[in-house]
């Protein structure tokens, strides 16, 4: 009796938790789909096309430097346009791609500029809005495990279509898909309207700042870095939506793992001391890689501790911000300032053909990061958060 009230209990939680999120759920998992079946194949594309290495890899420089005037200029925000809009900018994303120039990679930066400032900083404040202290890492979990579930199918279908047909039909579903969400942007849940300067966000961001600009960093580092690293290995499509899906099941299997221990208990950063601190030796090793066998394991390897510490890190974010508009222009605004550096200076050593100097960076930041964290916990006296 007590075991079957328990799990009675667990089901009713669990069951508010998600008709809470529902729509939000369903509108990340919508522009998730997209990304994976279309815009995941932008980097493959670029080679394909005799693209220069490091450009692809400014491609991710681009994005985050388009985004900051939107994020500091645009005082009065209205979430339900932004979303739209930003819905647009996916749909321009994928239709940049139909016909190639010297100077595609650069028009795509714009588009995934726009996507990162119109839509990113409306969806999370419609998605967070009403996150509770208590569920931090638990929202943050849901939040990183829906893309994965597109992210493990969609790839493959993606590259049965490159096969198939051709790059353009790809990208042109890719764009018309797009029409769904768009639709889907209705009612009271997407409703949010605020008028703040960044001055006044700034100032309540304070503390979070350095926090932000590492963290955008280093969600960069999976999410494009290595995925635009694997090139050098990856020769075909299958084998790219391989490596696509790859990384996707395993955010989806351990997301969850330990963010219901750091949420009941509020530990934070005696967790992500150790995942980080693995995840730091990671990175140095993948300097030295010279096969694609040694990449796969390598690189899961680190998926694994990247998707069990990216919650509570981005739950860190929440415990010490208010979840407001402002909050989440500023931390896509130091985040992007963390991405454009760091990927601009991945670029140019590239370029040089020095390609261990951005993982030596990218591992320092690692390993400082969670010295950080404890800082400025330590700073704004949040006793709860070991």
């Amino acid at each position: 009796m007590k075991n079957q009230a328990v799990a009675a209990g667990f089901k009713e939680r669990a069951t508010t938790f998600y008709s809470q999120r529902k729509k939000g759920a369903a509108l990340n998992l919508m522009m998730n789909t997209v990304s994976s079946l279309a815009l995941g194949f932008a980097s493959f594309y670029f080679q394909s096309q005799g693209l220069a290495f490091y450009k692809i890899m400014l491609v991710w420089a681009i994005g985050p430097l388009v985004s900051l005037p939107l994020v500091y200029f645009i005082d009065n925000w209205d979430t339900k346009k932004f979303l739209k809009l930003g819905v647009i900018a996916y749909a321009g994303a994928a239709l940049s791609l139909l016909f190639y120039t010297q100077y595609s990679y650069v028009l795509y930066g714009v588009f995934n500029g726009l996507m990162l400032g119109l839509f990113w900083v409306s969806f999370n404040t419609a998605f967070f809005n009403k996150s509770k202290n208590h569920q931090h890492a638990k929202d943050s979990s849901l939040y990183f495990i829906l893309p994965a579930l597109g992210g493990i199918l969609m790839p493959p279908l993606g590259a049965l279509i490159i096969d198939n047909f051709s790059y353009k039909v790809l990208f042109l579903i890719g764009a018309l898909i797009c029409t769904i969400p768009f639709l889907y942007i209705q009612g009271t849940y997407f409703d949010y309207k605020e008028k703040m300067s960044f001055k006044q966000a700034n100032k309540a961001f304070s503390g979070i700042r350095l926090i932000a600009f590492f963290d955008g960093a280093l969600h960069f580092f999976q999410a494009h870095f290595l995925t635009v690293y694997a090139l050098l290995f990856l020769k075909t499509a299958y084998e790219f939506s391989g490596l696509l899906g790859y990384l996707a099941l395993i955010s989806l299997s351990v997301s969850f793992a330990l963010s219901y221990i750091s949420d009941r208990y509020k530990k934070r950063v005696e967790i992500l001391f150790p995942l980080l601190a693995f995840m730091g030796m990671l990175i140095l090793s993948m300097a030295t890689i010279q096969s694609i066998t040694v990449l796969v394991v390598i690189i899961g390897l680190y998926a694994v501790l990247d998707n069990l510490s990216l919650p509570i890190r981005f739950a860190v974010h929440l415990d010490m911000g208010t979840r407001d508009t402002g909050f989440w222009r500023a931390s896509e605004f130091y985040g992007n300032i963390g991405r454009t550096l760091i990927f601009a200076v991945s670029a140019v050593s590239l370029s040089l053909g020095n390609y261990w100097v951005p993982f030596v960076v990218f591992a320092a930041m690692t390993l400082v990061f969670p010295f950080i964290i404890k800082n400025k916990i330590k700073a704004r006296d949040l006793q709860g958060l070991s």
